[in-house]
């Protein structure tokens, strides 16, 4: 009676468990097919029916999805439009590029489309336990499933990479920084030596003509410290996590996407130039929590000017 007992529990129990994988299969389809018809509420929905799955990779590609659709980012548009027209000639033109893809337009602080993106961003890469690794994707869902959403999570970054150039580098139509109708010439303040030696006003920094020009959302007066720290490090997390993906996955043979090889070698050097210069430990951080946590030093604030302007003023002219 003992063992009829245990094996009617363990049918029992896997019943369950087909029929939690059923509803979450049913979910994913059900919610694709909303995504289908740009209903991105109803497939937030559907999917918020059923359990978090977070070792679920199509789960968890679909719900970054469905966030993201919220932005109205679309990923064959993005592919077909965007990354055709991207200019990859050097670090500087890919960040004019960016700063002028069909939804960098950004005319609030944390608008609720650069939210969405964040979020679908998030999704992906809080997938593992430690800091965002494509690595650590690649151990936990395999070779192709991690590819997957390595891709998908290196679009979204520079989607939103390309709302935060737009945004606080105050850029035209054309993506010229410093002269859009915000007023500021540069992404911050500067009162690191080394920052001020590199960006040379009017020189090396392109516009960003002095010193204390930077956006007023990003500045670390008392009122906005918090704040301000917070979208530093979402600026820098957003181009450690492009560098972290192109450095782990092959794109050479992948058709339109491997355009973004050339990307990786420009960004890339920046990474070089930026490790050459004292500042491996911001440029290889890849967590926004683990970023934020840095900036309660002063030395890691000024360390992270230091790196703004080498890799925004100069990037972005």
């Amino acid at each position: 009676m003992r063992l009829y007992l245990i094996f009617l529990f363990l049918i029992t129990l896997s019943a369950c468990g087909n029929n939690q994988q059923e509803e979450m299969n049913s979910a994913i389809d059900v919610a694709l097919s909303h995504l289908s018809n740009g209903e991105c509420n109803e497939a937030l929905d559907v999917l918020g029916e059923v359990t978090n799955d977070n070792d679920n990779a199509i789960y968890l590609q679909v719900l970054a999805s469905a966030h993201a659709c919220k932005a109205g980012f679309n990923e064959i548009s993005f592919i077909s439009t965007d990354l055709e027209g991207m200019d990859t000639t050097d670090f500087s033109t890919i960040m004019t590029s960016l700063a002028k893809l069909t939804l960098s337009d950004e005319t609030a602080v944390d608008s609720p489309e650069y939210t969405s993106i964040k979020t679908a961003i998030n999704v992906l890469l809080d997938s593992t336990d430690a800091s965002p690794s494509q690595t650590d994707r690649t151990t936990k869902f395999g070779t192709r499933k991690a590819g997957d959403m390595g891709v998908q999570a290196l679009i979204l970054n520079l989607v939103n990479l390309g709302k935060f150039l737009n945004f606080y580098g105050n850029v035209n139509a054309s993506g010229a920084k410093g002269l859009g109708t915000a007023g500021n010439t540069c992404f911050i303040d500067y009162t690191d030596s080394r920052a001020q030696l590199v960006i040379d006003p009017g020189n090396q920094g392109g516009i960003c003509a002095t010193f204390t020009d930077g956006h007023t959302e990003m500045s670390l007066a008392a009122a906005n410290l918090s704040a301000a720290k917070r979208r530093l490090c979402e600026g820098l997390v957003l181009v450690t996590n492009i560098l972290d993906i192109l450095d782990n996955i092959d794109l050479s043979s992948s058709g339109s996407l491997s355009k973004l090889e050339d990307v990786a070698t420009e960004v890339g050097a920046i990474k070089t130039t930026a490790t050459a210069a004292g500042l491996g430990t911001l440029i290889n951080t890849t967590s926004q929590s683990e970023c934020e946590t840095l900036m309660n030093t002063q030395s890691n604030l000024d360390d992270m000017e230091y790196l703004y302007s080498l890799i925004f003023e100069i990037g972005l002219q």
